[in-house]
């Protein structure tokens, strides 16, 4: 299973009064721990409970879809968990610092390769 951790910038709820939706899915607009930012669907069973600041986890698992053509495998893109507190801080904390050290070697790979030439 691949999940990604994430942090809530932003809600935009159906029902809020600067959100006119043509659906009932809540949105949020999440800074990814690697510095990306997307703006998901929050799973249903826990959209009434996320709060903006909260960490949350991502599904990245595949997800088929079938076509006119042939079936495509894309992935869900779904808020599934929220997590708050130690927990929650430790997981961030992590995945930022190992994407911290990914960036610095990558770096230093691209200072080496433009010093030799």
């Amino acid at each position: 299973m691949i999940h990604h951790p994430g942090e809530v910038m932003a809600l935009f709820k159906p029902k809020d009064k600067d959100v006119k939706s043509s659906d009932s899915d809540t949105l949020a607009t999440v800074k990814m721990w690697d510095e990306n930012l997307l703006t998901l669907v929050v799973d249903a069973a826990i959209a009434s409970d996320i709060k903006e600041g909260d960490k949350v986890l991502v599904d990245y698992r595949p997800h088929n879809i079938a076509s006119n053509e042939k079936p495509a495998i894309v992935q869900k893109q779904l808020i599934t968990k929220i997590i708050r507190g130690d927990r929650a801080e430790a997981v961030w904390k992590e995945y930022k610092r190992w994407y911290n050290v990914q960036k610095q070697k990558a770096t230093q790979q691209q200072m080496m390769s433009d010093y030799m030439g």
